[in-house]
């Protein structure tokens, strides 16, 4: 009887053992796996982390690099607009104006200084203008130059030679300007003449003085920002 008592009790403590055994073994399976996911957890946290710390790299690089060119190309529009400025500065401020514009330098000039009212050959005062700017972008070759004819919107005078309209004078006028740059040795491939009418006015009133500031030639000029557009990845 005792001794069925001590087996008992000897096979109870046993199984006890081995279910504790048992437990232990499974928790410490659970948290090396635990521990094990925190891991690559962290190793794919910190890949990721080295990742974006690269890509921020890359990015201020290219943000510095555009910097850069956007300050060249800011000297060279300024440069040139002083350089034109200072060519041209002996003409009445009222007939000719020099600004910088979505990157481009532009010449602005009156009717009253080029041309004689419905005419489209330059006068001699146009003339002057236009050989002294002429000496500027025979300095700066990479510069490029539209030549643009505006009007106002009054009609033509009937009876005109070769004027049928608006366009017809805009487009005569900027053909004029050009040859006559062309003549004085720039080269025709960098210029490009075009004509507007009446359709971009810079004042839409109707008073004298916004018909006056409309009836203009703007001469472009577009310098050479082959840099930049390498930087942000744009076909020149």
């Amino acid at each position: 009887m005792k001794f069925n008592f001590f087996k008992a009790a000897f096979t109870m403590l046993l199984c006890s053992s081995l279910m504790v055994s048992c437990v232990s073994s499974k928790k410490y399976e659970d948290l090396k796996a635990s521990k094990e996911a925190q891991e690559r957890e962290l190793a794919d946290s910190k890949a990721k982390a080295d990742q974006l710390a690269a890509s921020l790299k890359e990015r201020e690089q290219k943000l510095a690099e555009m910097e850069r060119a956007m300050n060249e190309q800011q000297k060279v529009l300024d440069n040139l607009k002083n350089e034109v400025n200072a060519a041209l500065q002996g003409f009445n401020q009222g007939d000719l104006s020099v600004s910088v514009k979505d990157g481009k330098v532009y010449v602005s000039m009156s009717d009253k200084l080029l041309f004689a009212t419905g005419s489209t050959k330059v006068n001699t005062g146009g003339q002057k203008a236009i050989n002294q700017l002429v000496d500027v972008l025979k300095k700066n070759q990479q510069v490029g130059v539209m030549v643009e004819g505006h009007t106002d919107d009054v009609s033509v005078a009937n009876g005109m030679k070769y004027l049928t309209d608006n366009w017809d004078l805009s487009v005569l006028r900027a053909t004029e300007i050009t040859r006559m740059m062309t003549e004085k040795g720039l080269s025709p491939d960098r210029i490009t003449p075009a004509g507007r009418s009446f359709y971009m006015p810079v004042d839409t009133g109707r008073s004298a003085d916004a018909k006056a500031k409309n009836r203009r030639t703007e001469i472009i000029l577009t310098p050479d920002f082959t840099e930049i557009y390498k930087i942000l990845g744009i076909q020149a």
